[in-house]
């Protein structure tokens, strides 16, 4: 079984999809607690800037990579001769 570099994709995906659902959250308990103070701006704006810079940089250090490309196989014969 051969295990392709688009795995670590998904998982990669999953984790943004974690990491949005928090980011919603703490937005939300933000707005409802009206928390509205010169240090939760700025530290919002900081997480968020340093969100986009890093989606940026993903996507751009991303963009030409081989998905098809195996990471390794499974349950595969051996490079070399068999010993039996």
């Amino acid at each position: 079984m051969v295990v392709p570099l688009y795995i670590f994709l998904f998982i990669y995906l999953a984790f943004l999809a974690i990491f949005v659902a928090f980011s919603i959250i703490n937005f939300y308990h933000i707005f409802a607690t009206a928390s509205f103070t010169v240090v939760s701006f700025i530290m919002s704006f900081f997480i968020f800037a340093i969100t986009i810079l890093t989606l940026y940089m993903t996507v751009t250090l991303l963009g030409d990579v081989n998905w098809q490309q195996a990471v390794f196989t499974l349950g595969g014969s051996s490079p070399g001769p068999s010993p039996f």
